[in-house]
Order: C-alpha cells, then sequence, then structure tokens
C-alpha cells in the first residue's frame, strides 16, 4: 500500500482473454502476428498440489481449464478455455461470450488489497509456476469497468 492507503498495481503483467478453444486462437495469433508459439498447460496439471487453494465465490473450487500464453514483450496474453467445473469463465462466456476477461497485477497479498478495495475475491487459486504463490480475480466488474487479477509476488505464508 501506498502512502494513500491504495494499492501498488505496478505494470500490467497479463490480459486474459476468455475463449471457447485456447489452442486454436493463440495459434491464429502467433499466425497472424510475429509472437513466438504459444505455452498450452491444463491447469491444473495431473499430479498437481493445489487442493485447498482452489475457490469460487468464496467456496471450495473444483475446476479445470486449459490455458494458452503467449508471450507479447512484456505483457503476456493469456487465453483461457473452461474446461468442467463451475468458474468464472464458464460464466463470462455463458453471459458474454469470448473476449477480454481481466488484467493481472502483481502484488505482495492480493487478500490485503481486495479487504482494502472492499470487494470480494471471485475465485482464486495456487500458482504451479510459483509454489505457494496465489492468484484472485477481484470482483471489480462494476467498480472499475474489468476484473482484476492479482497475484501474489512471492509465495505467501500459511
Amino acid at each position: 500500500m501506498n502512502q494513500q492507503g491504495r494499492p501498488d498495481l505496478g505494470p500490467v503483467v497479463q490480459v486474459g482473454i476468455v475463449v471457447r478453444d485456447a489452442a486454436a486462437t493463440a495459434q491464429a495469433w502467433v499466425e497472424r502476428f510475429k509472437l513466438e508459439p504459444a505455452y498450452i498447460v491444463d491447469w491444473p496439471p495431473p499430479g498437481h498440489n493445489l487442493e485447498g487453494t482452489r475457490t469460487y465465490h468464496g467456496q471450495p473450487g473444483d475446476f479445470r481449464m486449459r490455458l494458452a500464453f503467449v508471450e507479447t514483450g512484456p505483457v503476456q496474453i493469456e487465453f483461457i478455455e473452461p474446461l468442467e467445473g463451475a468458474n468464472i469463465y464458464a460464466d463470462f462466456l455463458a453471459e458474454q461470450g469470448e473476449g477480454i476477461h481481466h488484467i493481472l497485477f502483481e502484488v505482495d497479498d492480493p487478500q490485503a488489497v481486495a479487504d482494502g478495495l472492499g470487494v470480494k475475491i471471485l475465485q482464486s487459486g495456487g500458482s504451479i509456476l510459483r509454489p505457494g504463490a496465489l492468484w484472485a480475480y477481484l470482483d471489480t466488474q462494476d467498480l472499475l469497468g474489468c476484473i482484476v487479477e492479482l497475484k501474489s509476488k512471492q509465495p505467501l505464508s500459511p
């Protein structure tokens, strides 16, 4: 938090786009722009140790998605294909169709930022790339015009 009690967001890390087919959409971007091939992963991956980290509207979550990541300099584009379970990506797809879903920033503590803004966490989970780190989508659509995703910069203490 800065001196005025407002969170320091830093630069945009990622723009997330919900789609029906993550691999095909990422490939379309790679074919049309000078981009490296996408890194594609199903989340959570087999053998993951993320039990207890996934939530959906404040309740334990059990959802899966396919993610395709395309690097565009300092900002990553994430294509998200909901696979199963109740989740905010499937909700978005059903309500709005494909489109830009969120903007990601890294912060020290996503929960503290949500509390400071007075907003709920829509969905959260653990990072497979940074064990112990968490990500959280904030209910900021009405407040800020889009969903804000926050990821902890470092693993959080239990």
